[in-house]
């Protein structure tokens, strides 16, 4: 076989690249893993980072983040 052939390299083909970069900014990628869009983390309502800061409540903390979102 000659090294000249198409992906000997190891390198990614355009379309790949093309599609992997479609999937990201059109926001498919966000939607499939349920992770927010970068517009989302912080919102009006929600300017802080929720953090835990109880050791022996988590479960509580972890509720009321997830009712403010």
């Amino acid at each position: 076989m000659s090294s000249y052939m198409f992906g000997s390299t190891g390198e990614r083909s355009f379309a790949d690249i093309i599609t992997s970069w479609l999937f990201v900014s059109t926001g498919l990628a966000y939607d499939i893993f349920g992770s927010p869009h970068p517009n989302e983390y912080f919102t009006e309502s929600r300017q802080r980072i929720p953090l835990i800061t109880s050791r022996f409540d988590p479960l509580e903390q972890l509720d009321e983040f997830s009712k403010s979102f």
